[in-house]
C-alpha cells in the first residue's frame, strides 16, 4: 500500500523535490502566464465565426471593385468642377475619394474609379448634391454583385436594376462594370480633388460644351 501523499510534491529522480507549487494545475497556469506575459489579446478573434469572418473580409479586399457615376453633365471637365463644389457644399464632412476621375463619354461625363462600396456612395452623395434636381444613376461592383442606385440634391434614392439603365448610357459603362475595360485604357481623367473652388467655377463655365 502506498504511504505517497498525493497532494504532496513528488521527489525527481535525484530524490528532490520537483520546483513550484507542487500541484501540477499550478505548475501549468505558471508556465501559461510566463507565456503570455506581455501578450494583449484585446484584438484577437476569440471564435470560431470570428476567425471566419476576418479572413471573408480579408478576400472581400482582394476583390477589384470598380464604381461608375453617370451624368448627363455635358463634359468631364464641367463634372470635375462640380463635384469639387459639391464637396464644398457637404457639412457632413465627407471628402471627395481618392483615386476618382472624370471622363467623356458620348452620353454625358462620368466620375469612376475603383472604390470601395461606402466611398463610391460618398462620392454619389457629392456630386448630386452640386446637381441639384439633375438626378445621376451610380453603379457599383464587385466580384458578382452588381448595383444601381439613383441619386438626387444629395440624397440616396432607390436601388434599381442595373439592366434596366444601362441601356441609357455609353458602353463603356457596361465595359468598365464587366472588366472588358480597365479604367487606365481610358486615360488619367480628371482628378476634382485637385481644383481649387476658382478652378472649379472655371471649370464649370468652360467646360459646359463639348470640346
Amino acid at each position: 500500500m502506498s504511504t505517497v501523499d498525493p497532494e504532496e510534491p513528488r521527489p525527481d529522480e535525484n530524490g528532490d523535490q520537483a520546483e513550484g507549487s507542487g500541484h501540477p494545475a499550478d505548475d501549468i497556469d505558471a508556465e501559461f502566464a510566463r507565456l503570455t506575459e506581455g501578450l494583449s489579446l484585446d484584438d484577437a478573434p476569440f471564435t470560431v465565426e470570428d476567425v471566419l469572418s476576418e479572413a471573408a473580409e480579408e478576400g472581400e479586399d482582394e476583390v477589384p471593385t470598380v464604381a461608375v457615376i453617370a451624368t448627363s453633365v455635358v463634359s468631364a471637365k464641367a463634372l470635375a468642377g462640380v463635384i469639387r463644389l459639391g464637396r464644398e457644399a457637404r457639412t457632413d464632412g465627407i471628402d471627395i475619394p481618392t483615386g476618382t476621375r472624370t471622363l467623356d463619354t458620348s452620353t454625358g461625363a462620368i466620375a469612376a474609379g475603383s472604390l470601395a462600396e461606402t466611398a463610391a456612395h460618398d462620392l454619389a452623395a457629392i456630386a448630386s448634391a452640386a446637381l441639384q434636381r439633375n438626378g445621376i444613376v451610380l453603379f457599383w461592383r464587385r466580384g458578382d454583385r452588381m448595383t444601381a442606385t439613383r441619386y438626387k440634391n444629395g440624397e440616396r434614392g432607390e436601388d434599381i436594376s442595373p439592366a434596366i439603365v444601362l441601356g441609357a448610357v455609353d458602353d463603356v459603362v457596361e465595359e468598365l462594370l464587366l472588366g472588358a475595360t480597365e479604367l487606365d485604357e481610358l486615360g488619367e481623367g480628371l482628378d476634382p480633388a485637385a481644383l481649387t473652388r476658382a478652378e472649379a467655377l472655371e471649370w464649370i463655365a468652360s467646360g459646359k460644351k463639348r470640346k
